[in-house]
């Protein structure tokens, strides 16, 4: 089922929560000695085509990648591959699992399994980066892999010509998505778990399950967790009292500090004072630097 543009408006709420692991990440050149017949993998595989041209089947259908081609090969598929004409090719590849609570993200979305890129040299940088990075033992380095790969599958996802949903998971994630629509134009009233299978239309022990197995919390977590991020977001922005703020994110004024303090530690009032006193250093910051540029 092709995507509409509210459709990709909605998953984009549920993409977000996407968990990506990197298996391994590297450069080879590859011949005649490059077959594989048959085989299914647990993890995802995203190729770019340096140099040259290899054969690909998935689950039965071929292409024939060349250079400048990025390819994405979902867990669970049918694949065989070869070299073409025995002759010798390059690539990037990278070895990844994606998760989304319990559901592997390429199960949802069906894609083509190929593109052309548009920027080669850009491509061939971010996965040079990759590599770099997945080898590298620094604190952050882990970290920047994965920034790295999630940039190379919005590359994919937003160029691929066949965007859609699987009709398996259509139902389900069409009306996850509502929901949290939903939750965040209503996170101020009043929200239970019965009222909201209802909307959707699901048993309530039934929607709790899809629910967390698509976002990895349960609802009531998610809508703790949104009312948290929102506080933090009013405490920061605006002037507004810890009444009106409780009120706004759906929590009673009564117990509005202490739900503020499981979350974060610190009282409301102490995080807004320290949000206050870290802009007056900014701001003060950059007063003395634009008087030493107009000095200078």
């Amino acid at each position: 089922m092709q995507m509409t543009q509210r459709q990709k408006e909605s998953f984009a709420n549920y993409l977000a929560n996407v968990q990506t692991g990197i298996l391994t990440s590297s450069y080879r050149t590859l011949g005649a000695e490059w077959i594989h017949y048959n085989l299914k993998y647990e993890y995802n595989m995203l190729y770019y085509i340096v140099s040259g041209r290899c054969n690909i089947w998935v689950n039965g259908l071929n292409i024939s990648p060349s250079s400048g081609r990025l390819i994405l090969l979902p867990a669970g598929s049918t694949i065989s591959a070869t070299s073409y004409n025995k002759e010798n090719f390059g690539k990037y590849f990278c070895h990844f699992t994606s998760i989304i609570g319990g559901t592997r993200l390429f199960d949802l979305l069906h894609m083509s399994s190929m593109i052309e890129v548009e920027d080669k040299s850009f491509i061939e940088r971010q996965f040079q980066e990759l590599t770099d990075y997945f080898s590298d033992k620094g604190i952050t380095s882990a970290l920047r892999a994965k920034t790295i790969l999630l940039q190379l599958l919005c590359y994919f996802i937003e160029r691929n010509p066949s965007l859609a949903l699987h009709d398996s998971g259509h139902l389900d994630v069409q009306s996850i998505t509502s929901i949290m629509e939903y939750i965040n134009a209503h996170l101020a009233d009043r929200l239970s778990v019965d009222d909201l299978a209802r909307l959707v239309h699901f048993h309530p022990h039934y929607f709790i399950q899809v629910f967390k197995s698509m976002i990895g919390f349960s609802p009531m977590q998610y809508i703790a967790k949104l009312r948290y991020e929102r506080a933090c977001t009013l405490l920061s922005t605006t002037k507004l009292n810890m009444n009106e703020i409780a009120e706004h994110v759906g929590i009673h004024p009564e117990y509005f500090t202490k739900f503020f303090k499981h979350h974060s530690g610190v009282s409301p009032t102490a995080y807004r004072d320290n949000r206050t006193d870290r802009e007056h250093e900014k701001q003060a910051m950059k007063a003395v630097l634009n008087r030493a540029g107009a000095g200078g």
